[in-house]
């Protein structure tokens, strides 16, 4: 009789505890970010939006989309909208680090879009904000308006 009574309550406190644990992935994020970006010798800031959700894929490891807004502090250049895909390594309190990939508008006139590939590192501040510091290479546009460019984005957000 003993192991009746046992059973359920065992199942009920893991079950309990299972639900208690913090999720570190399965989450939506939103941030404000500052971008350094290189083009050869030259440099330009930008500042930015971005909003993604991340999917736990098996323990420990997440993947999902992110949408973005960014403007040069330049003149004469353009808004971009990004989309992008991250996936990478949960390293609970420690944080998350990440491989990222996507598609990115143009910041000049005439230009093409570019394709990015890069790597990323977010880190907890407190419960439900986070600061990141990521790369990005950008390609060079087929039609040559947009060089190819290097950028490092630091940003602060939250995720719930």
């Amino acid at each position: 009789m003993r192991h009746t009574v046992l059973g359920p309550i065992i199942a009920a406190l893991g079950s309990a505890l299972a639900l208690a644990t913090p999720a570190h992935a399965d989450e939506n994020r939103v941030e404000v970010h500052t971008t350094g970006n290189f083009y050869g010798g030259d440099y330009q800031q930008s500042i930015g939006v971005a909003a993604g959700h991340d999917f736990t894929l098996a323990p420990g490891f997440f993947a999902g989309p992110e949408v973005s807004v960014d403007k040069l502090l330049a003149s004469n250049t353009l808004t971009t909208f990004g989309i992008s895909g991250r996936a990478g390594a949960d390293l609970g309190a420690a944080g998350k680090l990440y491989a990222v990939g996507g598609w990115a508008t143009t910041p000049y006139h005439g230009g093409n879009p570019d394709w990015n590939v890069g790597a990323g590192y977010s880190h907890a501040l407190s419960p439900g904000t986070f600061g990141k510091i990521e790369y990005r290479h950008y390609t060079s546009s087929a039609n040559g308006i947009t060089p190819s460019r290097d950028a490092i984005t630091l940003g602060f957000g939250a995720h719930f």
